[in-house]
């Protein structure tokens, strides 16, 4: 398996000579494989091999043994070792994410600064085959376009590789009881908490059973062939980029004339080069864009997430991120009834119940007693003296001082969207409602508020 890895590591030009890496080690058999494999290699490679552990303080004393594991096997091997200690559970809560978004930042985070410290120019990441394969699936459940097919890259930002993408989880545990190394296993990985461990324990045992026994190697094929036609479609865009990119601006007639398919990897190509990467951008953000040029009509924009703009500007579109420039805007709410917000390209839907059943709370659908707000409301920008009744001591607070707190950077808090009372605001879409509004025991009428971007107005 060395040199079925050496081979891939070639191929695909993942690490040259002189190269200093940093291995995210978890003790589980996929990094295990990696470090051993990499360390294997090094003489032959020519590369400084590190490694690094986060211990995300979830599972107790397992989490312990993990990383004690860790350590062992990085001294046993001549590797120099970092580790830490972060509560992601406790991360997650305070910046409204998820665990597992909480737990990829956190965990990326550390990698660059490990880089940093030992001057290194690479992270090593342990993904496999089944963990592409899983991707797929996913991706393909979620409605994703073939970008979303393509999978896992094994390379990413020329700094993160993924060496043993060749490898199945099979060939992996197979290589660690060859060599004794005898990795930890995480409990949680036997339990169908989260929809990849769904995917990994039901889903594909069930294709593998029924259908066909090869669907881990059969993705990959297909991973591999969207990959080869995605960079030769990437490759035909830079080209109309390059001709008709210039000056930050883009001609409406020529990007009408293209495909479908050309406008949105035009479109998630511009994006990527003003910001950086595409993460947030979804493909509604990109339709509401090509509709938007569609017509373009002069002054017209959507703002995308990330504080990204797509502005038209008299024969071209223009895609930048707001700065000191201020999008403005304020409607009076109907209730009931729906009230387009253009500069926003979204609608506030409001209807009044008797009772509180079917009620589903979420981001973007709220529920208040209607009898304390009345139908005097309005979605607005930020503006002066912005305020908000919270629980706890204190109670009011100004919009500012709670951005502040919620570490919001400040040219993205004009593009948040407001259900306001005046200077009251009653409602942060997204973020957090006016605590004085909420439905109690004493509740008649209930106003529900629903946000939804994409919604062109009829």
């Amino acid at each position: 398996m060395k040199e079925k890895v050496l081979a891939y590591i070639k191929e695909n030009s993942l690490i040259e000579p002189g190269d200093k890496i940093v291995v995210g080690l978890s003790g589980g058999p996929d990094s295990v494989c990696l470090l051993h494999i990499l360390c294997s290699l090094k003489e032959e490679l020519n590369i400084t091999i590190y490694s690094a552990h986060i211990n995300h303080m979830i599972r107790g004393e397992e989490a312990l043994r993990d990383e004690e594991y860790s350590r062992k096997l990085s001294e046993k091997l001549n590797v120099e070792h970092f580790s830490i200690r972060v509560k992601v559970e406790e991360f997650a809560k305070e910046h409204k994410m998820t665990s597992e978004e909480a737990g990829r930042y956190i965990r990326y985070k550390f990698f660059d600064e490990v880089l940093k410290k030992v001057g290194g120019n690479k992270v090593a990441l342990a993904h496999n085959m089944n963990d592409n394969a899983e991707t797929i699936i996913m991706n393909l459940i979620r409605g994703t376009g073939t970008l979303g097919l393509v999978g896992i890259p094994n390379k990413r930002d020329g700094k993160y590789i993924r060496p043993i993408l060749c490898l199945t989880r099979d060939e992996i545990e197979r290589y660690c009881e060859e060599n004794g190394l005898n990795p930890q296993i995480d409990s949680t990985n036997k339990e169908s908490i989260y929809t990849r461990n769904k995917v990994r324990l039901e889903l594909i045992p069930y294709i593998k059973e029924h259908f066909n026994s090869n669907i881990v190697e059969s993705l990959n094929r297909l991973s591999q062939i969207i990959k080869s036609e995605e960079d030769f479609l990437q490759s035909y865009v830079d080209d109309i980029l390059n001709n008709n990119y210039i000056n930050n601006r883009f001609s409406i007639e020529v990007f009408n004339k293209q495909h479908i398919a050309i406008k949105r990897r035009i479109i998630r190509r511009i994006i990527e080069k003003v910001y950086g990467s595409i993460s947030g951008i979804e493909q509604k953000h990109i339709d509401d864009c090509i509709d938007l040029i569609f017509k373009g009509e002069t002054g017209k924009y959507v703002v995308l997430p990330h504080n990204i703009v797509c502005k038209i500007e008299y024969q071209n579109f223009i895609i930048n991120i707001l700065k000191d420039e201020k999008i403005e805007y304020e409607y009076k709410i109907k209730i009931p009834g729906i009230t387009y917000i253009p500069e926003l390209n979204a609608k506030i839907y409001t209807n009044v119940l008797e009772n509180l059943n079917n009620i589903k709370h979420n981001t973007f659908i709220k529920y208040f007693d209607y009898d304390k707000i009345g139908n005097d409301i309005a979605i607005r920008s930020r503006k002066s003296g912005d305020y908000i009744f919270l629980s706890g001591i204190g109670g009011k607070k100004k919009l500012k001082d709670f951005f502040i707190d919620k570490k919001v950077p400040r040219d993205e808090r004009q593009t948040i969207p407001l259900i306001a009372k005046g200077s009251e605001i009653i409602w942060i879409i997204g973020m957090r409602e006016n605590n004085l509004y909420r439905i109690d025991d004493k509740t008649k009428k209930i106003l529900e508020i629903r946000f939804e971007r994409g919604a062109e107005n009829e």
